[in-house]
């Protein structure tokens, strides 16, 4: 079956499968494709071979002379230090998956100091449909206030066209690495997942759904 052939529903769960997917390190995508579809054969086939026509497609164009643009832009990508979004200059990438990058940047200007992660769309992956998902995410933080999910401070679009989030900067561990280098006790493991919980549960309420919530996503403080 084509994807063209492929019902509403299917279409649907491929396509989430799918953008989860490209959200991680290309090593680890066949596992994460593996273990979202299964029991699905079909749609486990499906998904593998969109991941495969999307790495050609890098490799195609990759194998593509470049415009004189391409070498710039990506010196920009690979070392953004001291660019300027905002109020905020970058000083390092965080993280980084399938079509943006977080970045830890401090105020620029001389009014207070302030450090934050500011996330930004990927060059090459701003398309119509990535912006507005892009533009959702950034909507649906505006509208959480819980003391346990990471703050919204400000949004806007770079000068080249690039939309983007600066959000409060948590200085801490992944959950998994902050109670496996404790030794934590399956009681303690608990008790430290209840404020995990109490975010999701909020959102919940707010009709908003993660979907996708992995360890490195939750961070414990010093606190």
């Amino acid at each position: 079956m084509s994807t063209s052939q492929v019902p509403p529903d299917q279409w649907r769960r491929l396509n989430s499968v799918f953008d989860a997917a490209l959200e991680r390190e290309p090593s680890a995508r066949r596992a994460f494709v593996a273990s979202s579809c299964a029991g699905d054969d079909l749609l486990r086939e499906q998904v593998e071979r969109l991941l495969a026509a999307h790495e050609h497609a890098d490799g195609f164009i990759a194998e593509s002379p470049a415009p004189p643009i391409i070498p710039r832009l990506v010196a920009d990508d690979v070392s953004p230090v001291e660019r300027i979004i905002g109020a905020y200059h970058l000083l390092h990438e965080i993280a980084h998956g399938g079509m943006g990058a977080v970045y830890l940047a401090e105020r620029s200007d001389e009014e207070y100091q302030k450090r934050v992660a500011i996330k930004l769309i990927r060059r090459g992956m701003d398309t119509d449909r990535v912006l507005a998902r892009f533009r959702t995410e950034r909507q649906i933080l505006a509208s959480l206030d819980h003391p346990n999910i990471a703050r919204l401070l400000d949004g806007g679009t770079t000068d080249d066209g690039l939309p983007y989030f600066v959000m409060e900067y948590i200085e801490g561990e992944p959950i998994d690495v902050y109670a496996n280098a404790r030794q934590l006790t399956v009681v303690e493991r608990l008790e430290l997942f209840l404020p995990v919980c109490s975010a999701v549960a909020y959102a919940h309420q707010e009709l908003v759904m993660h979907r996708d919530i992995m360890p490195l996503d939750i961070i414990v403080t010093r606190d």
